[in-house]
């Protein structure tokens, strides 16, 4: 009989992470980065924001669910992760791209123009 309950308690708490998405317990961009995102569309679990970046400006420790992004205004990014690593992007108005979950890192405009895109993060959920 304790096994069922340890399997049901299992089960509900593996529904909730799934439902209220892999984002849920992570550093959500928008309340993170309230000066540089704009939270445009939150509803079935699928959330839109525009996020601008001058030169030099940084996104703080953030994580993201399964998304989808889209260039408004190109130029250099740089991505840093928590692990370490490093990337170094040049994107383009127009660029898209699809992700899956990213672990924690931070986006900072290392160009010299100012930067633009939309992210679709998808399983979401209301934040």
């Amino acid at each position: 009989m304790k096994t069922r309950n340890l399997i049901y308690v299992g089960m509900m708490f593996a529904s909730f992470y799934l439902v209220a998405g892999f984002n849920a317990f992570g550093q959500d961009v928008v309340k993170t980065n309230p000066n540089f995102t704009r939270l445009l569309a939150d509803t079935a679990g699928v959330r839109m924001i525009k996020i601008t970046l001058a030169p030099g400006d940084e996104l703080v420790m953030h994580t993201h669910p399964v998304q989808m992004l889209y260039c408004l205004e190109g130029g250099q990014i740089t991505v840093n992760y928590k692990s370490g690593k490093k990337e170094m992007m040049d994107i383009k108005p127009g660029d898209a791209a699809q992700a899956p979950s990213d672990p924690p890192h931070t986006t900072k405009n290392t160009g010299t123009t100012t930067i633009s895109f939309l992210e679709i993060e998808i399983g979401a959920g209301k934040k």
